[in-house]
């Protein structure tokens, strides 16, 4: 919610409230307050209560009676579709006077604001993010009692890692409690979209990667059983092996080299998965089998998308895409979104595209050998036929889709051109680190409003004094969300080998740039009560597996980029993708920016939290999120040269 509250006492001392008739966000409603002048008594932050209007109920939001220190607040714990009215008041250390066990109270008049948070299975679109937070305390202190340890190898290193998984709960009953707590509502809008198909005048027509969520797949089953008609593309892909018996190469009659093709593990466990559904009718088992799957050999990367678009009457009308493997760890582990289109252009837009896939084209060249379309072109050309590059500034409000590969990597340059544009602020999560078009970006700095290229820090340290101070113009923030901190040795390397190379610790103490990475907080010792674990659905990405930018978030013309593609190379020129850009659209820019802090905010925590416990014998000062209990905690956002001052400066 773009609401900023003003501090400052009204004339009859009554309560003041400012109504925001306009819905904002779906699960989150974020606050700017600001406050003008703090007067005699000492300031140490704000109590916030929430009243849900239609039940009357209000809870604190304040932890422990503990103030709130921060001038941008998230309230992570709101439902869609609800009208919630928050009071905000200033709080004080208590006198002995006060009767009271808290050591802080309100005090002054309280400033009230109601906002609505959207109802996603309404309007053009529908956003669903799911918690993308298991290492949490709440997880941990709601199913903690099942938590288990396990040696681990990943990068080629073994360690010890614990667990909650949700499948392996032994209570089917607290099993389901933790897959909805961490789905968040993504499973259920998921299988809400494909349970509108019923009967024949239906058809589901689908994309998918990883394959192998039961729920999912036996919701499309369900459909076929419905008499829908259901086709999906999959990612098909493997290699050819040696065929070995008994230790010696197998040949055939004329004297050559038998080979087998393995699939890859992605192909090889959703047909598993696909094989294992069941059904009473042996005709809807045979048109499963043998009438549904449609496998994608010759991409030129992988199959990587996934949607599903639902058909009317023969009419495209709606479009579930996003970041969401059909797979547990996509809907239960890391970070996704699911994003619903209900218009007719951007569906027909999705079906043009499907219908390429099925043929099987081939992505990037033609082939004697292959049966395609060879008359019109390879894949990344008909994909540039249908929707050219974007140059410079787009329409608004707009809806771009961009389907790859392509024939050229121009797009990436593209959204790399649009965060150099950006006036206020960028939110850009990244699963597979940064590509370089975007990390010249990130290594810019500001100068009196206007991005200088060249300005990298550690290019030319005589500029990064320069800049880093207060002659740096403007109040530009650029959020970055990564999935884990990358390897400082793999930086080395690739600087050595690679000329201009430009990374995270380049770009990481750049002023604009505030940066987080995937963290839990870890166990102490072999104390089993603390520390937080993921659900160890996930082998590769643990944390952010999202791929989507927010330019200017909070102005009149925001612009959102989602979809299944990584801002990349390999995800525009190679690989089967679509990406949604949306410009001018509040609506969607709220709940993107609402969604991001949510989790910049938890993961950034937990990577202060850590980075002070690794250097606690030089530590001074209180711990990282202890509440102080004087006005210390405003000299940050009153300083033109910090970053919280610039984030003060969003929401006003």
């Amino acid at each position: 919610s773009r609401v900023t509250l003003n501090f400052g006492e009204p004339p009859n001392g009554e309560q003041k409230i400012l109504t925001d008739t306009s819905t904002m966000t779906t699960r989150v409603a974020s606050s700017g307050i600001e406050v003008k002048n703090t007067g005699r008594v000492v300031f140490v932050g704000f109590a916030i209560d929430r009243k849900d209007v239609s039940t009357q109920e209000v809870i604190s939001l304040n932890v422990e009676d503990k103030p709130i220190q921060k001038f941008i607040y998230g309230d992570y714990t709101a439902l869609p579709g609800k009208k919630y009215e928050y009071t905000v008041r200033r709080m004080t250390k208590a006198k002995s006077s006060y009767v009271s066990s808290s050591r802080f109270v309100a005090y002054g008049s309280p400033i009230a604001v109601i906002i609505s948070t959207e109802d996603p299975s309404r309007g053009k679109h529908g956003v669903y993010f799911n918690r993308g937070a298991a290492g949490s305390k709440a997880y941990t202190e709601l199913f903690g009692e099942y938590r288990k340890h396990h040696l681990v190898k990943k990068f080629g290193f073994s360690q010890w890692k614990s667990t909650i998984n949700p499948r392996s709960i032994p209570d089917p009953e607290k099993s389901n409690e933790a897959l909805a707590w961490l789905s968040r509502g993504l499973e259920e809008a998921l299988l809400q979209f494909i349970s509108q198909a019923s009967g024949k005048e239906y058809r589901l027509l689908a994309a998918v990667y990883e394959f192998t969520h039961k729920e999912s797949i036996q919701a499309l089953a369900s459909a076929v059983e419905r008499g829908v008609s259901v086709k999906i593309v999959r990612h098909c892909k493997g290699s050819y092996h040696t065929r070995v018996k008994r230790d010696d190469i197998v040949k055939d009659e004329s004297g050559n080299i038998v080979k087998d093709w393995i699939p890859d593990d992605t192909t090889e466990a959703a047909k598993k998965a696909i094989d294992a559904v069941g059904f009473q009718s042996l005709k809807y088992a045979r048109v499963w089998q043998h009438d549904t799957f449609i496998e994608r050999k010759h991409s030129a990367g992988i199959m990587h998308n996934k949607f599903i678009i639902l058909v009317r009457n023969g009419k495209p009308v709606e479009v579930w895409t996003g970041s969401t493997n059909l797979t547990d760890g996509g809907f239960y582990g890391q970070s996704n979104v699911g994003h619903i289109v209900r218009d007719d252009d951007v569906a027909t837009d999705y079906l043009e595209y499907w219908e390429r896939l099925a043929r099987d084209i081939p992505g990037r060249k033609r082939s004697s050998k292959i049966e395609n379309d060879n008359e019109h072109g390879p894949m990344d050309e008909l994909n540039e036929r249908q929707q050219s590059n974007l140059e410079g500034h787009i329409t608004s409000p707009s809806i771009n889709v961009i389907f790859s590969p392509r024939k050229t990597t121009d797009m990436l340059q593209w959204y790399a051109d649009q965060m150099g544009y950006a006036k206020s602020s960028v939110h850009y999560t990244a699963a597979f680190g940064v590509a370089q078009p975007l990390a010249e970006i990130l290594n810019q700095v500001q100068c009196k409003g206007t991005p200088k290229p060249g300005l990298g820090l550690r290019r030319s340290p005589r500029i990064a004094r320069r800049y880093k101070g207060k002659e740096a113009g403007g109040n530009l923030l650029r959020y970055v969300l990564l999935d884990n901190k990358p390897s400082e040795h793999s930086s080395e390397k690739r600087h050595h080998s690679k000329d201009g190379y430009i990374d995270y610790y380049d770009f990481k103490d750049v002023r604009e740039n505030r940066i987080a990475f995937g963290a839990i907080l870890p166990m102490v010792g072999d104390d089993d009560t603390n520390g937080e674990s993921l659900t160890g659905l996930d082998t590769f990405v643990d944390y952010i597996h999202t791929k989507y930018m927010i330019v200017d978030a909070l102005t009149e013309q925001p612009m959102v980029i989602t979809g299944s593609a990584n801002f990349s190379a390999a995800s525009t020129d190679k690989n089967d993708e679509n990406s949604l850009v949306i410009q001018g659209d509040t609506s969607v820019a709220d709940i993107y920016f609402t969604e991001f802090m949510r989790l910049f905010d938890h993961f950034y925590s937990r990577d202060k939290y850590n980075e002070l416990v690794a250097n606690k014998a030089s530590r001074k000062g209180p711990a990282w999120g202890e509440v102080v209990a004087d006005e210390s905690w405003l000299r940050p956002y009153f300083d033109s040269s910090s970053q919280l001052y610039r984030e003060r400066l969003l929401l006003r």
